[in-house]
């Protein structure tokens, strides 16, 4: 082959990889993009099955910032705002049984060495009474399936821990000392 042949070669070779990169990219931009339309902050319903959403405002204690969210009655603002008011108020417990009570009890395990095991399972308890209490799973999740749905998941997965701990450090209790 001369070099003019495997010039001709490779520049066919680019037009055509061009062509194909073109013709890909045409398919993406013509890819339907998903809208995300307006929820209501408490049941997630979006904009067209409901007529209107009303904004609603929240402004935390002690801060000037204002947060706004939607919703698409007043009685759904008012529910949120009192779960958020709730939030607020109790966030101390909610640290304490997420993070300070297991780090104590981590801490306790580490120091009594026999009963380890019931002292780190009852973390499992600390954790799922602390979401029990104050279910709080992130903003993310709450703007994805509303503050209602995310109240009733965070309560499951509390109980769940809870009955986990329990049965954890009945088995493993009944085991060591039976």
């Amino acid at each position: 082959m001369s070099p003019e042949e495997e010039i001709n070669q490779l520049i066919d070779e680019v037009d055509a990889t061009e062509e194909k990169a073109e013709s890909e990219y045409e398919a993406d931009s013509e890819m339907l993009v998903e809208v995300i339309e307006p929820r209501c902050y408490w049941c997630s319903k979006a904009q067209p099955e409901i007529k209107e959403l009303l904004e609603s405002k929240y402004q935390k204690r002690n801060q000037e910032e204002i947060e706004f969210f939607l919703s698409c009655t007043p009685e759904h603002e008012s529910r949120a705002v009192k779960f958020l008011r709730f939030a607020e108020k109790f966030y101390f417990i909610y640290i304490a049984f997420m993070f300070v009570i297991p780090i104590i009890l981590l801490t306790i395990a580490f120091i009594i060495y026999q009963h380890m095991f019931s002292i780190g399972f009852s973390i499992f308890i600390s954790m799922g009474l602390g979401l029990t209490i104050l279910p709080l799973l992130g903003n993310q999740l709450v703007k994805n399936i509303g503050l209602k749905k995310s109240i009733l998941l965070g309560r499951i997965i509390g109980v769940i821990l809870v009955i986990i701990g329990v049965i954890l450090i009945l088995t493993f209790g009944l085991a060591y000392f039976g």
